[in-house]
């Protein structure tokens, strides 16, 4: 079954077998010749990374291809391919200044355990980074740990008893933890942390509310336009108008300046934690 869709360009480079067989069989390899159709791929939630081959061949478009994704989808893990022979260091520079999540050699970063790692991860180190960029003077210095871990596994319902495992601690200690700094209770923070990548790809133009819950694992837009409409008190269309991202961090900080914020327009069942 196909976990996850890589988009790759362009789609005749030399490392292109190498690349699909780095890749695991839960991953489909989708090849793009034409830059738009990258961007529309992203646009709508059908690809969950994008590889860009550089060499010395394609240097140029390659660079274009990697500032263009990310001006236009910041929070998109994308990863620079690249064989080294005839490149030069500026070369590397620009390709490593151009807003890449990962980069990776031909030979070197590219078996399927490697490559496997790094794809899988690339997503949730990027959602995860830029929110905790955002948020680092809003969550106390003890949290920083349990905020990085929560946001990179947004993209699952992760219970309460994981995210206390992860930290070493036990549930009960975990919730007396959050209860000392006045903040909400786990089951809520993981909730939260859920919204608050799901603001971030809402963020950006194009996406639609269904591509961002399959990306996240809700059972669809439905689910997670409700669960936005539960916690911001407004739908997802007046969200975006507003600014989806700025009113979630806003309401996510308000949340997490006091023991009862942000929790009693929660349901019963996500009160509890």
């Amino acid at each position: 079954m196909i976990e996850t869709h890589v988009a790759c360009f362009p789609p005749d480079n030399e490392s292109l077998p190498r690349l699909r067989a780095a890749l695991g069989a839960a991953t489909g390899l989708v090849p793009f010749a034409e830059m738009g159709d990258v961007i529309e791929a992203i646009r709508a939630g059908t690809v969950s990374v994008t590889v860009v081959f550089v060499d010395v061949n394609t240097i140029d478009v390659a660079e274009m291809t990697l500032r263009r994704v990310r001006t236009s989808f910041p929070s998109h893990p994308l990863v620079a391919y690249y064989n080294p022979r005839g490149l030069t260091p500026r070369h590397l520079f620009n390709v490593a200044q151009s807003g890449i999540t990962e980069l990776v050699q031909v030979d070197v970063d590219d078996s399927r355990l490697t490559f496997g790692r790094i794809l899988n991860s690339a997503s949730r180190v990027t959602y995860a980074r830029t929110l905790a960029e955002l948020l680092r003077n809003d969550v106390p210095a003890d949290l920083q740990s349990l905020l990085l871990f929560s946001l990179e596994h947004a993209g699952r319902r992760l219970d309460v008893s994981e995210l206390a495992a992860s930290l070493g601690l036990s549930k009960r200690t975990l919730s007396w933890r959050l209860a000392q700094q006045g903040v909400p209770s786990p089951r809520i923070f993981l909730t939260w942390c859920r919204l608050l990548v799901a603001a971030l790809l809402l963020n950006e133009s194009g996406r639609t509310l269904d591509a961002v819950a399959d990306q996240l694992n809700f059972s669809g837009g439905h689910s997670l336009g409700g669960l936005f409409f539960r916690y911001m008190g407004k739908g997802i269309i007046a969200l975006r108008h507003d600014g989806v991202l700025d009113e979630v961090l806003e309401a996510f900080r308000a949340a997490m300046s006091g023991p009862a914020s942000g929790a009693a327009s929660l349901p019963t069942r996500l009160r509890q934690g």
